[in-house]
């Protein structure tokens, strides 16, 4: 993979190759990045979009051996503030034979004022890709000096770029139903043809799937990535009267001017597609095209007793996992 410190996103991924043991690698994203932090007290109105209007990339935090103790520190932007590691990470078979699993994981920090912001992308030996956002800090008071409450809204932007061509990937939703006596489940694979929002229904289980194509890896099946969301309890704090923050996931075709998820305002591009919600509004054809999914996660912190003025790390994740990658099992 490919990595660049930006200004506004701070780092972006790109070029993200998996290779399964004695096989050639294959692409899975042309590009990668957290595109949008929405954070806001629950007694303010106007919310701050920390990625446009402050930047992470220009407030990248230098780190030192302890905030790296098993890894290697690598300048980006003329700083060295990203923490390279591998670690183990438990089993990945066990039964007659057993494997144990590992991850390359990135880390960045930025600092903002009275909060830091941590991203971490972890890459599994099995093809697992796991984004997340860490929040820590310092808690603010509210004018009758109570500390307040807030929300952060974190918008990730995942460019698939399947195989050779990454132009001709497909979207599925999955959906499992449980019958009305909670004793079976129904599941449902449909084609998203156009461009489309969805929710996260803990109550029918949902998840994603982005496809290469229709042509199969060794005659065999063809490659996929499951997007699987980790946090379902996080997908219900929305402020409803911001239109991106009504809808969990979109999927959109590529389009340069679609860069963040909300408070999208880039010079020589329209002016009113400046969010998720209006880059679905004409309903372009997803059918064998370049594909980008935008994947929201959202927290709600209410004080605690015990925090004081700091707030330990919270992290929201989730996962992209590979589908029909082989041509055997592999083990």
């Amino acid at each position: 993979m490919c990595a660049e410190m930006r200004t506004e996103e701070g780092l972006v991924l790109s070029q993200i190759y998996y290779a399964a043991p004695n096989k050639s690698a294959r692409r899975v994203l042309g590009e990668a990045s957290l595109s949008q932090i929405e954070t806001i007290t629950d007694t303010a109105t106007l919310p701050s979009y920390i990625v446009t209007q402050q930047g992470l990339g220009k407030n990248l935090q230098p780190l030192s051996n302890a905030d790296c103790p098993s890894g290697s520190i690598k300048a980006m932007a003329r700083v060295n503030g990203l923490c390279r590691n591998t670690q183990e990470s438990g089993y990945q078979y066990k039964y007659e034979t057993q494997r144990q699993n590992s991850f390359f994981e990135l880390v960045t920090h930025y600092n903002l004022a009275a909060r830091m912001y941590s991203v971490r992308w972890r890459f599994y030996e099995n093809g697992i890709i796991e984004p997340a956002l860490g929040i820590s800090g310092q808690l603010s008071k509210s004018t009758n000096n109570t500390l307040e409450n807030f929300t952060t809204h974190a918008g990730w932007r995942l460019d698939f770029d399947l195989g050779n061509n990454g132009t001709d990937d497909q979207v599925f939703e999955v959906t499992s139903t449980p019958s009305e006596d909670r004793l079976t489940k129904t599941v449902n694979i449909a084609v998203l043809g156009r461009e489309n929002a969805r929710l996260q229904d803990p109550e029918l289980k949902r998840l994603w799937i982005v496809r290469d194509g229709v042509t199969p890896y060794e005659g065999v099946s063809v490659p996929a990535y499951d997007i699987v969301p980790n946090n379902y309890s996080y997908s219900r704090v929305n402020l409803l009267n911001e239109p991106w923050l009504k809808q969990d996931i979109y999927f959109t075709k590529y389009n340069p001017c679609e860069r963040y998820a909300a408070d999208n305002l880039l010079n020589n591009c329209p002016k009113q597609i400046n969010n998720a919600a209006r880059y679905i509004a004409n309903r372009e054809s997803l059918a064998n095209t370049d594909s980008v999914v935008w994947y929201r996660q959202s927290y709600h912190h209410i004080v605690r007793s015990d925090d004081g003025l700091r707030l330990g790390t919270v992290w929201s994740s989730f996962q992209l996992v590979p589908r029909d990658w082989h041509s055997q099992n592999q083990f």
